[in-house]
């Protein structure tokens, strides 16, 4: 039964994935066009995977990479492996400590990258996140303790840890135009959504994961609505925010038995292919201006009805803005 649910999974994502038509390949950065010295890029899960992969392709293009990342001996090997790819300065490739699943541990990132180095983003790539397919109780948590909060840990990770993160930058943001990226998922759409997953939901399982990325489509469509309502005659050029399925790929965040391990590898893209259209999106002027927007590979496509909801996305924005407020000051 266990393998059946978990092969069910599988072929429904295939058949989903598929269905969206959206075959024509992506082919990768032109390098020799682009020059991002002077940049500075935070990806967020940049020590593994798809992150390490638009690591990789930016820095390729000169910017000032922050990893920030909660395990710094992956980080620094990911930077070697990063630095060695793109031939950049290896000063301009730097790990800052960044724990999605602690409040505080983004708090403290926010004022080191703020306060301490006095840096300015370019570029947020949203990117890092856990995914759990079944219960497992014997290896994972499904809830995590901060303060005297406790919340799902796949929705403080993949959500709120980075609803937190983009709200301490947002002045910064905002001052430097920044593009604001959320790596989302197709699968957003694969069920409902409930206001109650961010702190009592005691679920490890997909449906907790697609939900999560259903509430980083919400953050995005709710936040641009407040880019779009700052009024200030010192910014001409706002900050822009849009959601991204980069594609399924073979994530490293996905926990297989063999023989499934092998097959989810054959039939799913690479990292280093879904990498590109996210890096082209950030980089690309026909995308400066674009904002609020539901990405599908490099296209512009309407999330899920449910995803339009704004009475669900003003009440997901209060709840969350009340969940981190202890960490905002």
């Amino acid at each position: 039964m266990y393998y059946i649910i978990i092969l069910l999974v599988i072929l429904i994502t295939i058949i989903f994935y598929f269905g969206m038509g959206l075959f024509a390949p992506t082919k990768d950065i032109e390098y020799d066009k682009y020059d991002l010295k002077g940049k500075v890029v935070i990806i967020t899960g940049s020590n593994a995977g798809l992150g390490k992969e638009i690591a990789k392709k930016i820095g390729k293009l000169g910017a000032h990479i922050i990893f920030a990342c909660r395990n710094e001996l992956k980080a620094k090997e990911a930077i070697k492996e990063v630095f060695e790819f793109s031939n950049c300065e290896n000063d301009k490739l730097e790990f800052m400590k960044l724990d999605l699943l602690s409040l505080g541990s983004i708090k403290e990132f926010v004022n080191q990258f703020q306060n301490i180095k006095k840096l300015k983003c370019d570029i947020l790539i949203n990117n890092a996140g856990i995914m759990w397919l079944w219960e497992d109780k014997k290896w994972n948590n499904p809830i995590t303790k901060n303060g005297g909060n406790q919340f799902n840990t796949q929705f403080l990770a993949n959500y709120l840890g980075h609803f937190l993160l983009t709200q301490l930058l947002f002045k910064n943001l905002m001052e430097n135009q920044a593009r604001i990226l959320n790596i989302s998922s197709s699968v957003h759409s694969l069920g409902g959504f409930s206001l109650e997953n961010l702190i009592n939901d005691t679920s490890y399982t997909f449906q907790t994961y697609c939900q999560s990325k259903l509430a980083q489509i919400y953050s995005t469509y709710y936040l641009d609505s407040l880019i779009n309502s700052v009024e200030n005659e010192n910014i001409t050029n706002k900050a822009t925010i849009n959601a991204i399925h980069p594609g399924i790929f073979a994530s490293e965040i996905v926990n297989l038995p063999f023989p499934l391990d092998r097959l989810y590898h054959k039939i799913f893209k690479s990292a280093e292919y879904c990498a590109r259209a996210i890096v082209k999106c950030a980089i690309e002027n026909q995308y400066q201006s674009i904002s609020g927007k539901y990405f599908d590979d490099t296209k512009i496509i309407n999330s899920s009805s449910l995803s339009y909801n704004k009475e669900i996305g003003k009440q997901l924005y209060q709840q969350s803005m009340d969940l981190i407020k202890d960490y905002l000051n």
